[in-house]
């Protein structure tokens, strides 16, 4: 019997041994964590329910959608999105609506904004502005007046680098309009072909995201498959171009698994990080120490209040607030708090280590209240508790370089016979959870595929 082992069980390394299972091979999934869902799981804390962050489940893949439905049942919901942008004191509903943005400027900002963004226009004409970083891309496509007022601070904060740093690719991925006339055609109901990070239902699980991973994982271990938790992988063992297997640890002792075939949907810098075959590792090992994630730490509130208000969730753009993005998880499901009472998640990005990753549980409490105070949330005297999560690799960072240093360690990689990489850590790569549970889904069958 072959065995396949799949290192991580997020959404991508669970929908691939979800496929695999079942199939007359033995799979094995391992996973550091106490846990399974990866950056998708939820905790249960007190009857409430928090996930890492905001998730929804959308998808065009009709399969994909049909699967997920007979696999939950009546367990899940469709919910509607409300998301807004709260900046200088005022609240800007997103996708932006015309009355709105009236109600919220006046017409000598939009003016200037249009003049700035003709101006850019012209320029880039007459003089090439290439699309190298974000700050480039942003500018020539908004102008920079609305470079500077939504997204400049915002995206310093998110990735702890200036935006002049980091590469284009990712505003290329998760901006999803094209030019500022675009926004003036959608504030005036004339744009057409809705993005996806526009879409206003999704599909939830009652008790929060992780749901949909843990009734996967069920299904998994009803076709013989095999889950090892707190298992925190340590190296590849190598037999010529193939992987022969690996090791892992357990309670403070390596354990060894011989295999046919590796999924990785780890960090792909975790998978590679401990070299052990001379010269042809060099390029290999540099470009590990190059490639860089975001993390987060997550701050759970309980509260005694039944709503704080109608957002699902809320960006933070300005720099003085520690916090990216608060979400109210009842605004999701009405089973993710006990009746009367809600929640909030307030994300909080850092680097592992950093000051902010290591800061005492109280201070970054009494921090994180005082901004939501001044930002106009007022929960001081309604919080029954509080904990936090972390992900220490929450985002890919794009630095201008990074394409170079992923090349090197794919290159490498793409040279083994039995291992692929897949999904969003193990491909460095910036994805959605449903696109990440299709590359699960596609890494499967080419395990199957094979000879």
């Amino acid at each position: 019997m072959e065995t396949v082992v799949i290192l991580g069980g997020g959404p991508c390394g669970l929908s691939a041994a979800w496929e695999l299972s079942g199939t007359g091979k033995n799979v094995v999934i391992i996973e550091a964590q106490s846990s399974l869902g990866g950056l998708c799981k939820t905790i249960s804390y007190k009857g409430f329910n928090f996930d890492l962050g905001g998730h929804r489940f959308i998808s065009e893949n009709d399969e994909l959608i049909n699967k997920i439905k007979v696999l939950m049942g009546d367990e899940l919901l469709v919910s509607e999105r409300i998301s807004a942008i709260r900046l200088n004191g005022r609240e800007f509903q997103y996708p932006l609506s015309a009355g709105d943005i009236l109600r919220q400027t006046d017409i000598r900002f939009l003016s200037g904004c249009l003049i700035d963004y003709a101006y850019q226009s012209i320029y880039k004409r007459i003089k090439h502005s290439p699309d190298t970083s974000f700050e480039d891309w942003v500018i020539n496509r908004f102008g920079k007046k609305l470079y500077n007022t939504f997204f400049k601070d915002y995206t310093r904060k998110l990735w702890g680098i200036p935006p002049d740093k980091l590469s284009s690719d990712w505003a290329a991925e998760r901006i999803s309009l094209l030019n500022l006339w675009d926004v003036v055609l959608r504030l005036c109901g004339f744009g057409e072909n809705t993005p996806r990070t526009y879409t206003r239902n999704f599909f939830y699980p009652k008790q929060g995201i992780g749901q949909i991973f843990e009734f996967i994982a069920n299904e998994i271990k009803g076709n013989g498959g095999s889950i090892i938790l707190n298992a925190g992988f340590k190296r590849l063992l190598f037999e010529g171009e193939r992987v022969k297997g690996i090791i892992y640890d357990i309670n403070g002792k390596d354990e060894a698994i011989d295999c046919d075939w590796v999924i990785s949907t780890i960090p792909i810098t975790d998978l590679l990080c401990n070299p052990d075959r001379g010269e042809e590792w060099q390029g290999v090992s540099e470009a590990v120490r190059s490639l860089r994630y975001r993390s987060l730490r997550f701050l759970n509130i309980l509260i005694d209040k039944p709503e704080i208000g109608k957002n699902t969730w809320t960006y933070i753009p300005d720099g003085k607030y520690i916090m990216t993005r608060i979400q109210e998880p009842g605004k999701r499901s009405p089973y993710n708090a006990p009746d009367g009472m809600t929640s909030l998640i307030l994300e909080i990005p850092c680097f592992y280590n950093d000051e902010v990753w290591n800061m005492p549980d109280d201070l970054l409490f009494k921090r994180c209240i005082n901004d939501l105070l001044e930002s106009g949330i007022d929960v001081n005297d309604k919080v029954i508790d509080y904990f936090y999560t972390r992900e220490k690799h929450a985002y890919p960072i794009y630095h201008l370089d990074y394409k170079h240093h992923l090349k090197e360690l794919t290159s490498f990689l793409d040279s083994k016979e039995n291992i692929l990489t897949s999904g969003r850590n193990g491909l460095f790569r910036y994805i959605f959870m449903d696109r990440a549970m299709e590359m699960g889904f596609e890494a499967a069958k080419i395990v199957q595929n094979s000879k």
